[in-house]
């Protein structure tokens, strides 16, 4: 496509289409002041021949949504492993060890921890050679519970990892609010069949 002497590319429209993707994950999430303080350091625009700046705005805005992310970078695989963690999914596996327990399930039958591995799965298996995951159900310390994912020197889904890493994130507050709200049932007697029949 030519405009003005100007020749585009369908590249071109891929990386503007990512600016703006980017700016609206941002938005939605709250995480603006990131690109905007980007910005001044650096005037460049996002998806503009500058994949370093746009990946470090990514991380920064994965840090922003997790409150534990530890990342590492292997030489000699050239594999860069990162691990996200959050109160809420640490919470999330010890009340699904809750649920187990008064509902006399095995965790491998547990329907809460069945149901967060399905979700994340949906979101990060990508059936390529490119990318990896691994999803940690323990609870044994702080940050035990979370995601692992490991990216190939040929991965470039950074962007499409924030936007799945949310909604992981927003699954696990949701989720967890249902669990903590069926075990308050439990407590009070209100559960199952007593459940439907004071309703």
């Amino acid at each position: 496509m030519e405009d003005k002497g100007i020749i585009r590319t369908s590249r071109d429209l891929r990386l503007a289409l990512d600016a703006v993707y980017l700016y609206k994950v941002l938005f939605s999430r709250g995480l603006l002041d990131l690109l905007e303080s980007k910005a001044e350091e650096e005037p460049v625009i996002i998806g503009d021949d500058a994949p370093d700046y746009e990946f470090e705005v990514i991380i920064e805005a994965l840090m922003g949504l997790s409150e534990a992310v530890w990342s590492n970078y292997s030489e000699v695989e050239g594999v860069e492993t990162m691990y996200f963690s959050h109160p809420d999914i640490m919470e999330y596996y010890r009340l699904c060890r809750e649920y187990g327990k008064k509902a006399c399930v095995k965790l491998s039958a547990n329907p809460y921890m069945l149901g967060a591995a399905r979700f994340v799965h949906s979101q990060l298996e990508q059936g390529s050679y490119v990318c990896d995951y691994r999803l940690q159900t323990k609870v044994n310390h702080k940050w035990a519970s979370g995601v692992v994912f490991r990216m190939w020197p040929e991965f470039d889904g950074q962007l499409a990892l924030l936007v799945l890493m949310a909604r992981i994130f927003d699954f696990y507050k949701q989720e967890l609010a249902r669990l903590k709200a069926e075990l308050a049932d439990m407590a009070s007697g209100l559960y199952g069949p007593q459940r439907k029949e004071a309703a």
